[in-house]
């Protein structure tokens, strides 16, 4: 996403949040529902089915190193093609292996502007729809759910009207997952370099994240563990405590300093730390890795794999970098 242009459509969402009826204080409750750090209970899921398990048969040749990826637990990402009954397969098997599942929705409609990674629903009702069969899926089972990354602060696309159907989409989402007795909600909030910590505070806090855990940041992204931490801790002191997680997949070496799309396939980019709940800031629960290590991020503009196909080449030189 060009991040300046993000940064504009943001300021937009904002006004409109600050002038419109779903306007809500910065500060918010301190504790949702879930009132534990669900990742310090049991160890994270590491499905046997992933792109970069099914690369180690394929490509035996780099066996070792994409091995490193392939047992190191990650989210799943389910779109608007993702049955309810699929989900529910994933946190059942999480459930066999007394492990915690990591759940991505990802089908907002206008997902992503019609960039790389474009799609989602074309109708709110049958997202709102969606994500009630997903909630029915969970259950009571223990899950964590991210939801719909950059779709709070990736508005460029939108109108007005648009705008106000999204944050409602978003505002049931928080309320279905809400509602459930063991599952851990971190609503997205993009990245250090996209909106200052007041306005994500406030746009967070005017979408519901009073009721759930907290907040996700640097999903898909490359911005240090440090650097995203100290951003979180200050949007978390705006929001009462609010905790959060940090996708640390691709961040081990930073950001591309000088890329011209420095967070689509950089060169040079490492595998960051692994998914643990030891974190180093008192209100991050966990790194994890959100977005699948060797995925690519999209073409690029310059012919690289259409976003979210497995990139053999750059999945071991994400390895390589990190010294694994």
């Amino acid at each position: 996403m060009d991040e300046s242009k993000a940064a504009i459509g943001a300021c937009a969402v904002f006004a409109l949040l600050m002038l419109g009826s779903a306007a809500a204080p910065v500060r918010s409750s301190a504790e949702g529902h879930t009132e534990s750090n669900i990742f310090t209970t049991q160890p994270l899921y590491v499905s046997p089915d992933t792109s970069a398990s099914r690369a180690v048969i394929r490509y035996p040749e780099d066996a070792r190193d994409i091995s490193v990826i392939a047992d190191t637990p990650q989210a799943r990402w389910f779109d608007s093609s993702a049955s309810p009954e699929s989900v529910q397969r994933y946190v059942v098997d999480a459930a066999a292996a007394d492990a915690i599942p990591v759940v991505v929705t990802y089908g907002i409609p206008h997902r992503d502007c019609g960039s790389y990674s474009a799609g989602g629903f074309t109708d709110p009702g049958q997202y709102r729809a969606w994500i009630d069969g997903l909630g029915t899926a969970i259950g009571d089972r223990t899950a964590a759910v991210i939801v719909e990354p950059d779709a709070l602060t990736a508005t460029t696309c939108l109108d007005p009207a648009d705008t106000e159907s999204r944050l409602d989409m978003l505002r049931h989402a928080v309320s279905v997952f809400a509602d459930l007795p063991h599952v851990a909600v971190y609503l997205d909030g993009g990245h250090s370099r996209w909106l200052s910590p007041p306005d994500l505070a406030s746009m967070l806090a005017a979408v519901g994240v009073d009721r759930i855990r907290g907040f996700s940041l640097d999903v898909a992204n490359f911005f240090s563990t440090a650097e995203e931490s100290a951003y979180g801790e200050t949007v978390s002191s705006l929001l009462g405590g609010k905790h959060y997680v940090i996708d640390t997949s691709r961040n081990g070496n930073g950001p591309a300093p000088d890329a011209p799309l420095n967070w689509c396939n950089p060169p040079g980019r490492a595998l960051g730390d692994e998914p643990t709940a030891q974190t180093d800031d008192a209100h991050a629960d966990a790194y994890l890795w959100v977005k699948h290590p060797g995925e690519s991020d999209g073409t690029c503009d310059r012919g690289d794999p259409p976003s979210s196909v497995w990139w053999q080449a750059y999945a071991v030189d994400l390895v390589r970098n990190s010294g694994r």
